[in-house]
């Protein structure tokens, strides 16, 4: 059973457990006479778009290029802080929506309520036998408590079918469902309001340009009575209360729709409320109307989605919302022998277990159920977070408790979005990565005017920042960061990668044209030096290094981590132009590219001009072009390991010189430090599993548990981000299977503590099905299921054996 319980309600938010549907998302606290549902929905981000372009970036490009060609760096980063930042310099945060708040009375041991907030998340005296519980394989969380002669029990979970949050509280004994409940959004709202004699709701703007938006609480009982008093819903007398809460925006609904239902909403004669039609005139009168038919508009698409809920039963919203969530998470099993030993315990104490036994070396502490249930958990957030339809997960994915979070939950993109999605095609959820696409749209878009008003150049490009709008301009004026090109060019490594794993055509036919357009920027952005076509400007994302004055530099030419993505991307390409074949002319609308054939022609003699991985004289890979010292040794950021991971250019067998540069790199960085972040302790154990160092990666998995993990799981920068928890389920997966279209590779990094165990379901490249067990560390089947026409070769240990497969065939061709 892979499942989080606790024996006692969360008192922080790093405690709580996290419920969503890929749109709404809520952070369960389990408390007993009060709880405490900080939700979110996807589009609640401040603010509209903006023209954040810098007019003067244009003219001062040639003079920064040249600055940096005469290694003049301070003066050309301070012609960029005020020539190439954008204006404004930054984009607009994601927010929480909110909470939901209930204050129960009747049991017995609560506590009076004086303030009406919601503070310690305590134990009610005399609570007994109390269980809070987040069963993944369901994807439904759980309270249970007796207190006195009564058990209450909670349950809630998000629904996908559904669109909104179900919930059900019940009494068995004496006790009865007796609860007042607020919507709250702290000041950052319009109004509130009865539905009904049943429901509330709170609704909102999100500032000039920004959304309308709405949430929505109903309640129906068995026995008692449920009312609305001013801006509260209330249960009493109650042996069961069944309630749905859904949000929405007007994000979420075309211009045209939008217009045609104030226009509706107008011509029906509505009035301004009282004291503001006298007060508002001209186009502050209008916009206000304007705002007040989305606010209708949201109300009526709320109704329809809660009175289509309402309908069925809850245990019918609960088996469709089972079924759902199953149709994905059920895919895929990943077992290991030993994980079930220590289940008995609370989550929260067997991570505390796993520290003691850090701080006192006590190996018999290892607890390998511990760390799949952190890969069960990421399958989990994955779902949960990132469906079809929707957007893409964030920094902190789907939940964020803040209104102005840390780095501002957007998605940074040297980075942290990418790792969000390095594991979705090996886990089978491919359909969990089209959000990112949805948004990369947006980014072309955008992209272009950032293209030819900044950089003069064709193509489009971003930096390492976007939003919910596909901002591209540059983000913040922060030296290490800001003036990075790269982020267009490595989202879309990520269409070859779905493309790679799922061989689906028709996906190639949209996404190559996006491909393409990524490195046509790049044909006119490169420039010569030392006879190779590099960046200028560039950093090392978030580096600093020391030059031979002393001084701090940040900007420079050619980062090795931009050749390494401009690899992988022209790769991409050409690997897409040779796909599609004759399919390419159909497929193609690159504005200003000229002929097709000829761009790629272009590009693959780019590729060849791109320069190499260099070792430097200490005998690490070089971050940079020039042997420079870094200014923080132990860094996060490991940028120019990308071509080991994720991009596979350096193999532990097809490159072992440029393999040990890496190891002596990574050595150097943990040696000073590094790793002190959990989305970096994540990469870096991809990087040990791709140089195929299972202890190395294991310890990784283990230190990652110790340090950079809180009680509920998730990932802890800190603050939390999301990266972690699914950069840490990649890495997983490589250490059992690595696959590219010439090979696949069975447990080449197989830890000694996962010696015997199985998986069912892993997705590879090449549309590939394996379901694979071992048992004292070595294979006893290994079954491959084809999806498409597949060749290749299976190598475990020193053997090797052709895999040839028609798409639809079975088969077992590991016995060893």
């Amino acid at each position: 059973m892979s499942r989080l319980w606790y024996d006692h309600p969360a008192s922080e938010w790093e405690e709580a457990l996290p419920i969503g549907n890929g749109r709404i998302g809520a952070m369960v606290y389990g408390g007993t006479d009060r709880e405490r549902l900080q939700v979110n929905e996807e589009s609640i981000w401040l603010g509209g778009p903006v023209n954040r372009h810098n007019p003067d970036a244009k003219e001062n490009l040639p003079k920064i290029r040249q600055l940096l060609r005469d290694g003049r760096i301070p003066e050309a980063e301070h012609l960029m802080e005020t020539a190439l930042s954008a204006c404004p310099e930054g984009m607009h945060p994601y927010q929480t929506l909110g909470d939901v708040q209930f204050f129960f009375d009747g049991i017995e041991g609560g506590r009076e309520r004086k303030s009406g907030k919601l503070r310690d998340m305590i134990l009610c005296e005399g609570t007994k036998h109390y269980e809070r519980c987040l069963d993944l394989e369901t994807a439904i969380c759980r309270t249970e408590f007796a207190v006195g002669d009564s058990i209450y029990e909670r349950e809630i979970f998000a629904s996908h079918p559904a669109d909104c949050l179900v919930m059900r509280f019940r009494t068995r004994g004496k006790g009865k469902v007796n609860f007042l409940a607020k919507l709250r959004r702290e000041s950052w709202f319009d109004g509130t309001c009865k539905v009904g004699e049943n429901g509330i709701r709170l609704y909102g703007n999100l500032g000039r340009g920004g959304y309308e938006f709405a949430m929505e609480l109903r309640a129906v009982s068995t026995g008692g009575r449920i009312l609305t008093q001013g801006e509260c819903l209330k249960a009493e007398g109650a042996e069961e209360v069944v309630l749905w809460f859904t949000a929405d925006s007007t994000y979420h609904y075309s211009i045209p729709e939008k217009d045609r239902y104030a226009e509706a909403y107008l011509k029906a004669g509505r009035e301004l409320p009282v004291g503001l039609d006298e007060e508002l005139t001209g186009s502050a009168r209008t916009e206000f109307l304007y705002q007040m038919a989305m606010q209708a508009l949201l109300a009526e698409k709320m109704d329809q989605r809660l009175k289509a809920a309402m309908l069925l039963s809850y245990d019918t919203l609960k088996a469709e919302h089972v079924a759902d969530h199953k149709s994905l998470y059920d895919r895929f099993v990943f077992e290991v022998e030993g994980a079930e030993r220590y289940e008995n315990l609370p989550t929260d104490l067997r991570l505390e277990r796993l520290r003691k036994g850090k701080q006192e070396h006590a190996e018999q502490t290892e607890d390998v159920g511990l760390m799949k249930l952190l890969y069960d958990y990421g399958r989990y957030l994955t779902i949960a977070a990132s469906r079809e339809g929707g957007l893409p997960t964030t920094l902190q994915g789907l939940w964020n408790c803040e209104f102005f979070p840390a780095w501002d939950s957007k998605y940074t993109i040297n980075i942290n979005t990418e790792m969000n999605y390095w594991h979705v095609e090996n886990c089978n959820l491919s359909e969990c990565h089209i959000p990112l696409f949805e948004l990369l749209k947006k980014v072309q878009k955008n992209g272009r005017y950032t293209a030819r008003e900044m950089y003069g150049c064709r193509g489009f490009v971003a930096h390492h920042n976007t939003d919910i709008h596909g901002d591209t301009a540059p983000q913040d004026t922060w030296y290490p960061g800001t003036y990075w090109v790269m982020g267009a060019a490595w989202l879309c490594t990520h269409l070859w990668m779905h493309y790679r794993y799922t061989k689906n055509l028709v996906f190639l036919r949209e996404a190559f044209p996006v491909m393409a357009e990524a490195a046509l920027f790049f044909v006119d952005y490169l420039e010569e030096k030392d006879g190779y076509l590099v960046t200028n400007p560039s950093v090392s994302p978030e580096n600093t290094y020391i030059l031979p004055n002393g001084q701090k530099g940040c900007c420079c030419i050619g980062a090795t981590m931009d050749n390494q993505i401009l690899r992988d991307l022209f790769k991409g390409c050409l690997g897409a132009w040779k796909e599609l074949g004759e399919q390419v002319p159909e497929a193609c609308e690159i504005p200003e590219a000229g002929d097709i054939k000829e761009l790629m022609g272009t590009i693959r003699k780019m590729y060849d001009r791109l320069p190499p991985n260099r070792i430097g004289s200490d005998g690490r890979l070089m971050e940079w072009m020039e042997e420079y010292e870094e200014t923080e040794p132990g860094h996060r950021h490991i940028s120019h390991l990308y071509g080991l991971y994720p991009a596979g250019e350096i193999t532990a067998d097809g490159t072992p010189e440029l393999a040990e540069a890496c190891r002596k790199t990574l050595e150097y960085r943990l040696s000073h430090g590094g790793g002190h972040t959990g989305w970096s302790r994540a990469w870096i154990t991809n990087h040990y599993v791709s140089l195929w160092n299972a202890e190395a990666a294991y310890d990784n998995i283990r230190k990652m548990l110790e340090v950079s993990t809180y009680p509920n799981l998730l990932d802890k920068h800190p603050p939390f981000q999301i990266d972690g928890n699914f950069g840490i389920c990649a890495a997983m997966n490589g250490m059992l299977v690595q696959s590219n279209e010439e090979r696949i590779l069975l447990l080449p990094a197989l830890p000694a503590a996962w010696k015997t165990g199985a998986v069912r379901g892993m997705h590879l490249i090449g549309n590939l099905e394996l379901s694979m067990s071992w048992k004292d560390g070595r294979i006893t089947g290994a079954v491959f299921t084809a999806y498409s026409d597949v060749d290749t070769v299976v190598k475990y240990k020193e053997t090797e054996k052709r895999l040839q497969l028609k798409e639809g065939e079975i088969k077992d061709i590991m016995q060893y």
